[in-house]
């Protein structure tokens, strides 16, 4: 049996400087499980909105944080308490956010 899974869109408001990328990372293994070497690259073609899809379980609950990966490899976490979502039971989804 499938499991049935949810495309799930994340969009970032962030500016960002030269060099500099944006990821999603979260608390499930679709998102890294906080592994940020696992975290999912998010895309500038719609900047200053960074944009992209992962494939989430179904009817899941799920924490996640963006962040900023810097030329020399560090690593900028966005500020506050971790976000938080649910899938649903299929389709799409898609997150708006606003770097904090």
């Amino acid at each position: 049996m499938n499991q049935a899974t949810v495309k799930v869109t994340f969009n970032e408001n962030a500016t960002t400087a030269f060099g500099q990328n944006v990821y999603a990372v979260g608390s499930i293994p679709a998102l890294g499980s906080w592994n940020t070497n696992n975290a999912i690259g998010l895309s500038s073609g719609t900047y200053p909105v960074w944009s992209g899809t992962a494939t989430l379980p179904a009817n899941t609950s799920f924490q996640y944080k963006y962040l900023k990966k810097n030329p020399d490899g560090s690593i900028t976490w966005e500020s506050g308490p971790n976000r938080t979502s649910t899938t649903g039971a299929s389709g799409t989804a898609t997150l708006n956010d606003s770097r904090r």
